[in-house]
């Protein structure tokens, strides 16, 4: 769940490299042909090509090399996409800068030149300029100062064309630990994705469990910054993906959640237990979440502290800005109430034999089933009142999940009942946690006007209108199982005569009938059968070989037993005679 907004990049990055890599080879195959391989050079010492194929090697080419191969040729490049303008105050000009210097008099000049290795540019008809460690704004100025003695009446200008690449190390845990370019414009996220691509087109090994609130980026200078990506990914704080630096190394460490971690559930848009980052407030674990849904209540938000021995509860009001600065410890646990006057979820669905089946809304504790059978129009003329029925799902709260079902031996612990009933109670149970009928008789309701049968609906509640089937239903051991037309009057023996008679096998003196809707079994004589009713006839219980072997078994050796006890009393008494 955490690393869908990195995966989501990863995939971005490698279209995006497809597509330009394309782009490329059709426009000028004879460029890419001059800029070469592409091998990784490790930061361990160790340099390696890594088999990417072309599109990797085009990746891991020098902008500058590809920007003065196609400049020589007088092609012009597309500059890469920047998300912000330079700041010139702050972007040092280094050894593969380009740069433009335009002198704009009487006879204009315009050049692009590349910064030296040893920090200079050169610009003809005048000489050497040492910008090299200059800021951008520095060397404006400086090249102002400098020309103008030459050219008195010219303005001069010093732009910045395209930045200079340098190497960034990018080491612990991700997909290739390697040195790789990038620009000052480049974010930690690029060289990150980068270093978890797969390897070749047939590499589906998946990157290692890294840390995306972890990472470390590593100046040259020694000082340190940590950089929150799934932070960035979730909520798209810039600040979170700071720019590179010529020298930066970015260190990956592992995730590790065990050692302290904070969590979040309830009405936000990605619940989910994450990495704990010292200085974490409440505001950042809502922006690692995504947010608040629609449906909460901000009002009164549960946050719990862990003390060392137990939790301490705060309730927060999220809509005060001081309570979002409110700091987080190490496995501080937060649960977002819903807004349940704003759940608009509480409906039920009414279909079969009514004037207008649909969704009907209602409202909670109150709204009864007469009043929505009404909402929807009344019975048609062929409605089965008899057959109709409410179910009841396990799960009429959309927000929540539904209840686990009992495991079998939570069912059959402690009792002391044989394994046919348990097996029944079970089957009983695994019907019950789908979805269960509601008790109710709609021919007492709506033909009787019996309100006692009227009950108040729950969301999620369906209700079902069948239409009347004037036929019964045969089944089981009969010669002709199916429909037989329903005949007032005739007892199940008639129906069953209708169907072709008993089978063989037929075990007459259990057959059963159901109700049609509820399928309550009954024996012939506790009910009176209706159109839509169903007639079952059992097979003859046949034991297996088995058992009648244990139950000869047993016989044979109580008869022994008897035998035994009869033989010791003859002796017995015969003994005693004898004395």
């Amino acid at each position: 769940m955490k690393k869908t907004a990195l995966f989501v990049a990863l995939y971005l990055a490698t279209v995006t490299i497809a597509f330009g890599q394309n782009q490329s080879q059709q426009q000028q195959p004879q460029q890419q042909q001059q800029l070469g391989g592409g091998a990784l050079q490790s930061p361990y010492g160790e340099t390696g090509q890594l088999g990417l194929g072309t599109q990797a090697a085009s990746m891991f080419t020098t902008s500058s090399a590809l920007f003065r191969s196609l400049q020589t040729q007088g092609l012009m490049l597309q500059p890469p996409p920047y998300d912000a303008t330079v700041d010139t105050n702050k972007y040092v000009l280094g050894p593969g800068d380009i740069l433009n210097v335009g002198i704009w008099g009487a006879t204009p000049v315009s050049t692009t030149l590349s910064v030296t290795p040893e920090g200079a540019i050169v610009i003809p008809t005048f000489g050497v300029l040492q910008v090299g460690g200059m800021t951008l704004s520095e060397a404006k100025a400086y090249a102002r100062n400098q020309l103008s003695r030459q050219f008195k009446k010219a303005e001069i200008t010093l732009t910045l064309v395209y930045p200079r690449d340098f190497y960034v190390v990018v080491a612990g845990e991700v997909k290739t630990p390697a040195r790789y370019r990038a620009t000052s414009f480049d974010r930690v996220d690029r060289v990150f994705t980068l270093a978890n691509l797969p390897l070749n087109s047939n590499d589906t090994t998946s990157p290692p469990p890294f840390s995306l609130r972890k990472i470390k980026l590593v100046h040259s200078n020694g000082t340190t910054q940590n950089v929150d990506l799934l932070k960035f990914y979730q909520s798209g704080d810039i600040s979170e993906d700071p720019y590179l630096q010529q020298g930066d190394a970015v260190v990956v460490p592992k995730e590790d959640v065990t050692v302290g971690n904070i969590s979040i559930s309830g009405a936000v848009k990605m619940p989910g237990i994450y990495e704990y980052v010292p200085g974490d407030r409440i505001k950042d674990l809502l922006e690692i979440s995504q947010g608040l849904t629609p449906i909460a209540d901000s009002s009164s938000a549960d946050v719990f502290f862990w003390n060392g021995q137990g939790y301490t509860r705060k309730i927060v009001d999220l809509r005060d800005s001081a309570a979002l600065d409110m700091p987080l410890a190490v496995n501080s646990r937060m649960v977002i109430p819903f807004d349940r006057a704003r759940v608009n979820n509480y409906y039920v669905w009414v279909n079969g034999e009514v004037r207008s089946p649909g969704i009907y809304p209602i409202v909670p504790d109150s709204t009864k089933l007469s009043e929505v059978i009404k909402m929807a129009g009344g019975f048609t003329r062929w409605a089965s009142l008899e057959g109709s029925v409410v179910y009841r799902s396990m799960q009429p709260d959309a927000l929540f999940p539904p209840p686990p079902s009992p495991p079998s031996w939570f069912v059959n612990r402690a009792t002391g009942i044989n394994a046919e009933a348990l097996n029944y109670a079970a089957s009983e149970l695994n019907m019950r946690y789908g979805q269960e009928i509601v008790s109710t008789d709609f021919v007492k309701l709506f033909a009787d006007k019996d309100e006692k049968y009227d009950f108040t609906l729950q969301s999620g509640d369906v209700i079902s209108v069948p239409q009347t089937r004037n036929a019964i239903y045969v089944f089981g051991q009969v010669k002709y199982p199916g429909y037989v037309n329903f005949r007032g009057g005739w007892s199940y023996s008639d129906y069953v005569s209708a169907a072709g008679g008993y089978t063989e096998g037929a075990e007459e003196a259990n057959t059963r009938i159901l109700k049609r809707g509820t399928y309550q079994w009954y024996k012939p004589g506790e009910t009176t059968i209706e159109p839509g009713d169903l007639v079952f006839v059992p097979r003859i219980s046949i034991k297996p070989e088995l058992y009648s072997w244990n139950l000869f078994k047993d016989i044979i050796g109580t008869i022994g037993s008897v035998a035994s006890i009869a033989l010791t009393a003859i002796l017995v008494i015969r003994s005693a005679q004898g004395k």
